[in-house]
């Protein structure tokens, strides 16, 4: 089993033994379990994230990003901010 080497701060001992003890372990298997009961954790929320719903639609915006994509005209800009500046002076008048 691969070992790693882990620097906690002095302070963090005391609470570390406590769990340990209220566990009947070591503070090392300890660690391991928490450590263990994350990636369980993590495993069951990426599989209630992947619902068929949610997949379902990431998969259709997996499919839309690969195109084809619709072109956008050059003045696109100009018109927008033409009809945005129309309602504005729309609205002043009104008020």
């Amino acid at each position: 089993m691969p070992q790693l080497t882990i620097n906690l701060p002095e302070s963090v001992m005391p609470w570390l033994a406590r769990r340990a003890e209220n566990e009947n372990t070591t503070p090392e298997k300890y660690n391991t379990s928490l450590v263990l009961y994350s990636m369980k954790l993590e495993e069951s929320c990426d599989q209630a994230s992947a619902a068929p719903g949610q997949r379902q639609r990431e998969d259709i915006l997996e499919e839309r990003d690969k195109g084809p994509f619709v072109p956008v005209p050059n003045d696109l800009a100009d018109r927008v901010m033409e009809k945005a500046m129309a309602r504005i002076r729309q609205r002043q008048a009104h008020v």
